[in-house]
């Protein structure tokens, strides 16, 4: 099945949906499932590497306990950010239509949304799997609870 939005429509889908979804306070959807932190580990050490989303502020991502190694960052956290006013909104939602250019071609790729708690990263799962993407987990516990575990992460401090 492909995408049969264009790249502007799949994007206010996603924005629409995201915004929705956080106003609502919706962050456990129980459709999309969710991978624990052993369970990642083992598929990347097995080859079976995932494409990674962290969802994560592009600050957040870069610095403190860093991120997946890699993960690739799609901050749609920082669409939150953006309500403040709409040219913030419309700047974030451009940055981010730029970002998932990137992602469009692995829409039937195995996926993984991760965040800092697990919570989030179950929104931005189903946002995607309502954009078409076919096979979309979230990390359960989020990026903390990969740092917890003490598996790898990767730093790129500025």
């Amino acid at each position: 099945m492909e995408i049969q939005l264009s790249r502007r429509e799949m994007l206010f889908k996603i924005a629409r949906l995201l915004t929705s979804r956080l106003l609502r306070g919706e962050f456990a959807l129980a459709r999309v499932p969710e991978i624990t932190a052993e369970a990642l580990y083992e598929k990347m050490q097995s080859g079976q590497r995932p494409l990674l989303i962290d969802t994560r502020g592009r600050e957040e991502f870069r610095s403190g306990f860093g991120h997946l190694p890699e993960a690739q960052s799609i901050p749609l956290m920082e669409i939150v950010v953006g309500f403040a006013s709409p040219s913030a909104f419309k700047t974030k939602v451009k940055e981010l239509e730029e970002q998932l250019r990137a992602v469009e071609a692995h829409q039937h790729a195995e996926m993984v949304t991760i965040c800092p708690g697990g919570g989030f990263s179950l929104v931005a799962a189903e946002i995607l799997a309502e954009a078409g993407f076919t096979d979309v987990k979230s990390l359960a516990g989020g990026a903390d609870g990969w740092f917890k575990k003490g598996y790898p992460t990767t730093k790129e401090m500025e």
